[in-house]
């Protein structure tokens, strides 16, 4: 389980959301890659309602507050579950109206407008206002996780004002300090998902909460399932006017080891599960051959797997040891290794086929000679002592690190592998408590959707670059966890964001996957792909259609995952 999470996941791909979400910059080739391998019924079946799903998850979360939990991609499952976002994507990728009703932008982008669907209610019956939006974006400006994800937009931290204003009992205008092309992507996520206000403001909306969602927590045991009953007053209902969801309760059960996921399935203690590794992808291919199983593939623009480093501590802080490492990593005996040849190998944060992707001089592909070369630099300028650090992994990824250990090794790194528990992984990572670990993230789909990994604003500067700023120390909070501050990076992702014109972003990003061939932030492994598995009775195993009927991104869109899924159209067959 290569795993990052914070609170913000960035959505995916760019495009304008004009008055009704309806205008793009969007190139047409921009659009999800799915892969239904075995699907028993493709839509022809008419939906029942009723009955109990039970779903596998990779990891618990630590809590359902969106502006204060770190939600990785099990977060993210539960959190559809009892919110709705804002705005979600479609078939190609673009942002359409989801719990608003437009999201309409100014013409220099600097406001965006959100009007709200009129007769919707949280499942406590408190009808969904403009104040709820304005009490959920002052929550995440004033939050100190989830704050860098909203930089651009006008806020006093002194006196906790934003630009955050209440126009009529369902319209809010977001005032923006610099244009923000990319802004509605940030409400298809945990950003954009709306707890019920007081549950923000006295603090419940951790274990206790309360949406306008398909479904209402009935249950919480940490680590063991989570339980949700069919919300009877939600707003949503099918083409054939059926009330949604279909599934009477869905029950989530966090199962971190993948065979014992996997033999859940099988057994038919679980209908329905999640996976990003390649053999149990291969496996469920085999076991679904005879329809006995289901497996839809997620091939469009997902995570990457790579090696996170932190360049504000030593050995990482120099360069040299930075580019040692990737010359020292055989990412293509790693793809046959772990990943059976399946998954694409990256060198950097976009696949081949993507728009974004740019060509690049100068990232150190594999060369034992060039990494031992590097390494011996680097022990000339440190009094002989070899590059050491500790690598860390969570999960059951002892086979991904030892694979990787055996070359870093030779070509002379001094390493231990550390093993942790998911959530103390995270936490040391965004703290800077950690050197190099084991790592996936990165799944957007447009390049703004990463801004704040990538900005040094997010690197825990202590003053500014012109002036001299550097990483800050271990102990503060920083999503920029490999605390690379790069001018080169800002220069690039400035751009990228202040502009609509799609060839100057393009450019914007590929200067910005120069800096990163340059300066080696990341050591990159694979372009992960996410395969959701279900039972044969399990219908509508990915996103149904928007509110307004337009096809939904059949899996993902929820900010850098690939494996997520609304189930609000899900059912189960008799």
């Amino acid at each position: 389980m290569r795993r990052m999470a914070i609170g913000v996941l960035i959505g995916a791909a760019l495009a304008l959301l004009a008055a009704g979400c309806g205008d793009s910059t969007q190139s047409g080739d921009q659009k999800q890659g799915v892969q239904a391998n075995q699907v028993i019924d493709t839509g022809s079946s008419k939906p029942v309602s009723g009955g109990h799903l039970a779903y596998g998850l990779e990891a618990e979360t630590d809590g359902l507050n969106p502006t204060a939990n770190r939600w990785a991609i099990g977060g993210t499952m539960l959190g559809l579950a009892v919110y709705d976002p804002l705005v979600a994507l479609n078939d190609k990728g673009e942002p359409r109206p989801y719990l608003a009703k437009s999201v309409t932008p100014s013409a220099d982008y600097k406001e965006w407008t959100i009007t709200l669907r009129e007769g919707v209610t949280f499942s406590n019956g408190t009808p969904l206002t403009a104040d709820a939006i304005k009490t959920l974006l002052d929550a995440h400006l004033a939050s100190p996780l989830t704050g860098p994800a909203f930089t651009p937009l006008v806020y006093d931290k002194a006196t906790k004002t934003s630009g955050v204003t209440v126009k009529d009992p369902m319209t809010v205008t977001v005032a923006m300090k610099t244009p923000w092309v990319g802004f509605p992507f940030v409400l298809t996520f945990q950003s954009g998902v709306v707890p019920e206000p007081s549950t923000i403001t006295n603090g419940t909306a951790v274990d206790h909460p309360i949406g306008t969602g398909p479904f209402m927590q009935a249950e919480w045991q940490k680590d063991a399932k989570w339980l949700g009953k069919k919300n009877p007053t939600y707003w949503r209902k099918d083409k054939d006017g059926t009330q949604l969801p279909y599934l009477d309760e869905l029950e989530f059960r966090p199962i971190p080891v993948n065979d014992t996921r996997d033999a859940a399935l099988e057994s038919g203690t679980l209908q329905m599960m999640h996976t990003d590794r390649a053999e149990h992808i291969q496996r469920w291919r085999d076991k679904s051959a005879d329809k006995s199983f289901q497996i839809v593939e997620d091939n469009g623009e997902g995570e990457e797997g790579f090696i996170i480093l932190n360049s504000a501590k030593p050995p990482f802080d120099d360069v040299d040891a930075r580019r040692a490492l990737a010359y020292a990593t055989d990412t293509k005996n790693f793809n046959d290794l772990i990943n059976l040849g399946l998954f694409e190998t990256a060198d950097g944060p976009f696949r081949k086929n993507s728009p974004w992707k740019a060509d690049t001089k100068n990232y150190p592909e594999f060369d034992m000679a060039k990494a031992k070369d590097l390494v011996e630099k680097y022990k000339a300028a440190h009094g002989g002592q070899p590059p050491t650090f500790d690598f860390g992994i969570a999960g059951d990824t002892d086979k991904q690190a030892q694979a990787l250990e055996q070359n870093w090794k030779e070509a002379g790194f001094n390493l231990s592998i550390k093993q942790h528990e998911q959530a103390a992984f995270i936490s040391s990572a965004v703290t800077g408590g950690y050197q190099a670990n084991l790592w996936r993230q990165f799944g957007a789909q447009d390049p703004d959707g990463d801004y704040l990994w990538w900005t040094s604003e997010n690197a825990g500067l202590n003053k500014p670059l012109s002036e001299g700023g550097v990483a800050a120390p271990e102990g503060g909070l920083t999503l920029n966890i490999a605390r690379h501050a790069s001018a080169c990076q800002d220069a690039a992702l400035k751009k990228g964001r202040e502009t609509a014109k799609i060839e100057e972003r393009k450019k914007a990003y590929a200067d910005l996957q120069q800096c990163m061939a340059d300066e080696v932030p990341y050591v990159w492994l694979d372009h992960v792909v996410w395969a959701v598995v279900a039972g044969p009775k399990v219908r509508g195993i990915t996103n149904g259609p928007l509110p307004d009927g337009e096809a939904s991104l059949p899996l993902g869109g929820a900010g850098d995952f690939g494996g997520v899924t609304r189930l609000t159209q899900t059912w189960l067959a008799p």
